[in-house]
Parts: structure tokens; C-alpha cells; sequence
């Protein structure tokens, strides 16, 4: 294939170069050649880098309509095409050094263009899917994917299929565009000169949406910042009033560093606590109720003296026999002080003896006094009661009562079994 230009051909040179067609076909199409016969390049002075940068840098802002991530010079950012990538596509490769090239405005409508035109002289119905190449989250080295596709459907919908041992599939659905156009990157390559793959063989339907479901929208992204910018929006969001939280907030991040977790010991606690520096970092104001992305909270699996019995509270916000614990209080001098005071406050029991390292740390979705959608970031700690030490219920309850360790009520959080079996090895 010749090198293009603006204006050119690109549906007359493809019939060229492939002369045997088939109907079914799809063609896999570099991005970089549409950008090229459809005008997408900016000049550059010719022999200055400098310049060339400067060139550079302006069109990734044009290009740019939210900042996800920024390191140093690198951006990672939504384009108005709605691709989140770096740079906003902007690419200084596979051009004269006196240009770069931008993506082209719009690739399901580029990719039409070309399969309407392949029919109107070739007479074969034929898909087209536009390529990119792009990085990709907690992974190293890119790879194509689709960002403008025609004549198939670029997602395959198989939720409520069946696999082979009968298992229903709930969430499945294939990026088929994108495995069509990471395959046929294996022989356009980046350095090779050839810019189109040909897919033959591989029957697929139209739905006639394009690449619209590919992009996945704001209300379903789980990370839609990047983490220091998701840290720096949560500061600068924090409810801290007056009141100095600074050392309760210090405790708690030198209490979760007193728990001796290994990532590798199976149990998932260390990937959890990670979640609990999360929110730390991000949120001054992490201890206080008022903090509504979530916030720590302090709970207690008590045992009597022997040992062999549990005391639990049925929750009359959550319906569930539960260990005792709640929220913290600005006044409350530590972490474990006020795992403390909340059993002792729904247990009416003085004098409980607590291990000062928690057994176990929980982040649960809940709707909690601040009466709207928030995460309990819950560390849990172990305490035993003096002898002969009588429960009585507190008005946040709606039942108490001692429980043998295997005669637990039916009616408990599905955490709540192994929770305490956890804190059984470990009782103060």
C-alpha cells in the first residue's frame, strides 16, 4: 500500500490491494491511515524537537476533555471520542517529522464510510474495525483494540448462556472489535508497513451501535481517577470541622500497621488493608461519621471467661445478629478505646480485657446514621469478659444474648461465622 495522504482514497486503495475480497470479510484498519486521508495531521516545524513537543502537547489539551491521570509528563486522559488512553491518541509515530497525527473525529462513522464505499466497488458486504493501539491498567506493553467498528457487532452479549457443566453465565459479554483488532496487529505489526489485516472466516452479526458498547460510562467506572488524583480529590473534599482528628486518625494508621499480614498467606487481609490506607490518605477526616465515601468504624468479638461462649447483638438497622462495635467519637482517645466503649455501652459489661492487635479488618457497604449510602471500614478486635459478668441490653439493640461457639443463630451476617472462629485462635 502506498503512502496516503489527505483526500486520498482509502476505500479504492484497499480494493486495490486486496483484490480477492470475500463477502464476510473484516478488515482490520490502522487508525494512523484514516487519520492521514482524512486530515488529521498538524504541522510541526520541520528540524526542531522543541517545537515539535510544544505542537504536541497543545493538541493533547484540544484533544482532552477530562484528566485521569497525570505522572510527570505523561497523561492518561478522556478524549472526545470518549477513549480514555494516553496522550488523547496524539502520535508522533508513522508520520513525516514535520507532523503528528490525531485520532480520527469519529471511527465508527470513518469505518462506515469505508465499508459502504468497498461495496460500491468491489460489490462485497465486508466489516471494517478501526484500531489503536493503547496501554492498558496493571499491565505492561499495549495492544490494539477497536475504537471504531462497522458491519458487526463489537460486543457479544452471552449473559444467560450456559457452559458445559450447566453453569448459567450472569455477567459475560466478549469484546469481540477488540480481539479482532489485537489479532490482527500480530501480522500489521508497528514497524512493518502494513496497516490492514484481513479476518476471514469468522461469521459475526451487526447490531448496527458501533462501538458504543465498548466505552464503558461514569456511572459504571470503578476508576475513574487516578490514585493520587483521587487522594487529592478527597482532601480537598474532607469534612474536617474545628474539632482536631489528627491523632485519633494517627492511631488507627498505627494500629492496621501493628497487624503482621503477609499477602501471601491466603487470607485476602493485606490486599484489605490497603483499601483502609486508601481512605486514610485520601480522607483527613476518616474516623467521623460525617465522611461519607466510608469510614472507620471499631467492632469487638467478645467471648465470656471461658471462652466458649459469644456475645452478639441483633441489629435492628441490619436485621442480623452481629459482634458489638460502631462508630467513633471525636473524643475517643484511640482505635481500641473505642471498640471499648461501644461494647461496653451495648453490653452494659465493665472491666472486658482487649488484644490490642485486631483479628480482622472488613469494608462492607451499608446505609448508617448518616441515613445515605456509605462503607464501614470495620477493624475488629478481640476482647474476653471478667467472670461472671451479666449482658444487658442497650437501646441500640434489639436482643442480646451469649452464644456457644457451635450453636451460632442461623440469622448472622455471612461474615460473621468466620469472623469469629478468626478471633476463637486469637482470644485476649
Amino acid at each position: 500500500m502506498g503512502e496516503l495522504r489527505p483526500g486520498d482514497d482509502l476505500a479504492a486503495e484497499l480494493a486495490r490491494c486486496i483484490p480477492d475480497l470475500a463477502d464476510g470479510d473484516i478488515l482490520v484498519v490502522t487508525s494512523k491511515i484514516v487519520s492521514k486521508v482524512e486530515g488529521r495531521l498538524l504541522p510541526t516545524p520541520p528540524g526542531d524537537p522543541a517545537a515539535r513537543e510544544a505542537v504536541r502537547q497543545q493538541a493533547i489539551d484540544d484533544e482532552t476533555v477530562r484528566v485521569v491521570a497525570r505522572r510527570g509528563g505523561l497523561r492518561i486522559v478522556e478524549t472526545r471520542q470518549g477513549l480514555v488512553l494516553a496522550a488523547a491518541g496524539v502520535d508522533a509515530s508513522n508520520v513525516a517529522l514535520d507532523e503528528i497525527a490525531l485520532l480520527p473525529l469519529d471511527p465508527d462513522a470513518s469505518a462506515s464510510a469505508l465499508v459502504a464505499g468497498l461495496k460500491a466497488l468491489t460489490g462485497r458486504t465486508v466489516a471494517v474495525v478501526v484500531s489503536d493501539s493503547m496501554g492498558r491498567p496493571w499491565r505492561h506493553g499495549i495492544s490494539d483494540v477497536a475504537i471504531g467498528t462497522a458491519g458487526l457487532t463489537a460486543v457479544a452479549d452471552i449473559r444467560g448462556s450456559h457452559d458445559s457443566y450447566g453453569n448459567e453465565l450472569i455477567v459475560t459479554e466478549v469484546a469481540l472489535a477488540d480481539e479482532l483488532a489485537a489479532a490482527g496487529d500480530l501480522v500489521k505489526g508497528k514497524l512493518s508497513g502494513i496497516p490492514v489485516a484481513v479476518v476471514r472466516g469468522l461469521a459475526v452479526t451487526d447490531d448496527g451501535l458501533g462501538t458504543s458498547r465498548l466505552i464503558r460510562g461514569s456511572g459504571d467506572d470503578l476508576f475513574r481517577l487516578g490514585t493520587a488524583e483521587a487522594v487529592s480529590l478527597g482532601q480537598a473534599q474532607a469534612s474536617v470541622s474545628d474539632v482536631d482528628v489528627s491523632g485519633l486518625h494517627a492511631d488507627v494508621l498505627s494500629t492496621l500497621a501493628a497487624m503482621r499480614l503477609d499477602a501471601s498467606d491466603g487470607s485476602g487481609q493485606s490486599a484489605v488493608r490497603e483499601g483502609f490506607y486508601g481512605l486514610l490518605a485520601a480522607r483527613p477526616d476518616a474516623t467521623r461519621r460525617a465522611c461519607v465515601p466510608g469510614h472507620v468504624t471499631a467492632s469487638a468479638v467478645v467471648f465470656d471467661h471461658t471462652g466458649e461462649h459469644v456475645l452478639l447483638t441483633l441489629h435492628p438497622r441490619v436485621g442480623a445478629w452481629l459482634q458489638l462495635g460502631g462508630h467513633i467519637e471525636d473524643d475517643d482517645v484511640s482505635l481500641i478505646a473505642a471498640a471499648a466503649r461501644e461494647a461496653r455501652e451495648e453490653s452494659g459489661i465493665d472491666g472486658i480485657v482487649f488484644d490490642p492487635v485486631p483479628v480482622n479488618l472488613d469494608v462492607h457497604a451499608i446505609t448508617c446514621s448518616l441515613g445515605l449510602p456509605t462503607r464501614h471500614f470495620d477493624v475488629q478486635f478481640v476482647g474476653r469478659a471478667p467472670a461472671g459478668a451479666s449482658a444487658v441490653i442497650s437501646d441500640e439493640s434489639d436482643d442480646l444474648r451469649w452464644f456457644a461457639l457451635d450453636e451460632l443463630p442461623d440469622n448472622t451476617s455471612p461474615e460473621l461465622p468466620a469472623l469469629i472462629r478468626r478471633a476463637a485462635g486469637r482470644r485476649a
